[in-house]
């Protein structure tokens, strides 16, 4: 069996958020829409599932950020 293909990193600078919009189609998908720079719009759009699992992970981030620095 062949090796599956390693798709590229690709590093973007988002130099704005601009709305994170709950969408009302039948998925219940949330769109968080970032302007890149160079003025570049990505839409990411997330299943309920994946945007849970991208709140925990950015809650752990925060709290173990906040145990590093804690607010003064």
């Amino acid at each position: 069996m062949a090796e599956p293909t390693v798709l590229p990193e690709v590093d973007l600078d988002v130099v704005d958020v601009r709305r994170v919009a709950i969408t009302t189609n039948l998925q219940g998908e949330t769109m968080i829409s970032l302007e890149i720079a160079g003025g570049q719009i990505m839409n990411l759009i997330f299943a309920p599932a994946m945007l849970a699992k991208l709140e925990a992970m950015l809650a752990k981030a925060n709290e173990a950020q906040a145990q590093i620095s804690p607010i003064q």
